[in-house]
C-alpha cells in the first residue's frame, strides 16, 4: 500500500525540518566551541606575561580600559566589566602602586576618579597584548577582507546593546597610546 503524495510531502517537510534543526543546533555548538577556545588561546597568550610581573587578568582588563578609554571611572570600570569593586581594589590599588595607572579626580566631582594609562602602562599593555595581537593578525591574514568584516558582523550582533557601545567607544579612539 502506497501512501498518497500529500502525507509524503509531509513526511519529507518534517523530516528536513529536522535536519535543520539539527544543523542550526550544531553550528550554534560550533561556535560555541571555537568562542570558547579561542577565549582561553587569547588569555593564555596574556596570562604567561602577566605571570611574570605577579599579576592576572583582572589587572590586564584595568589596564585595557585605562588605555583605551581614557579617563573612565571607577564606576563604569564596574558596570563594564560586571563585577563588583572588590574584585578590582586589589588589582587597581597595584597598579595605580606600581605607576602602570595614573588616578586622576573628576573636575565635577572630586570623589569620582579617573583612571587613566601611564607610558609604563602602555608598555606593559602592550607586553601583554603583542601575542594576542598577533595571533588574531594570523587570522586575519588567512582570510579575505570580506571573512573579516562578516566576523565583525557577526560578533557585534551577539552584543547587548551596551557592550556594544562600549566596543563603538573602544575602537573609535585613534591613537590610544597617547592617552596620558
Amino acid at each position: 500500500m502506497r501512501s498518497s503524495p500529500k502525507v509524503r510531502s509531509t513526511a519529507d517537510a518534517a523530516a528536513a525540518s529536522d535536519i535543520k534543526a539539527r544543523q542550526r543546533k550544531q553550528r550554534i555548538h560550533k561556535g560555541l566551541v571555537l568562542h570558547f577556545m579561542v577565549q582561553l588561546s587569547l588569555a593564555d597568550d596574556a596570562n604567561l606575561r602577566l605571570a611574570t610581573r605577579g599579576m592576572g587578568r583582572v589587572h590586564h582588563r584595568i589596564l585595557y580600559f585605562a588605555h583605551f578609554a581614557p579617563g573612565i571611572t571607577v564606576s563604569e570600570l564596574l558596570s563594564v566589566l560586571s563585577v563588583k569593586h572588590q574584585n578590582i581594589q586589589a588589582p587597581l590599588r597595584q597598579l595605580v602602586q606600581e605607576g602602570y595607572v595614573l588616578t586622576r579626580a573628576s573636575e565635577h566631582d572630586g570623589r569620582v576618579k579617573l583612571l587613566y594609562c601611564s607610558r609604563k602602562g602602555d608598555k606593559l599593555l602592550e607586553y601583554v597584548s603583542s601575542g594576542q595581537r598577533e595571533r588574531v593578525n594570523r587570522a586575519y591574514e588567512r582570510a579575505t577582507a570580506f571573512d573579516v568584516e562578516a566576523y565583525f558582523k557577526v560578533m557585534a550582533a551577539m552584543l547587548d546593546s551596551d557592550r556594544l557601545a562600549w566596543a563603538r567607544r573602544l575602537t573609535e579612539q585613534a591613537d590610544p597610546s597617547e592617552s596620558v
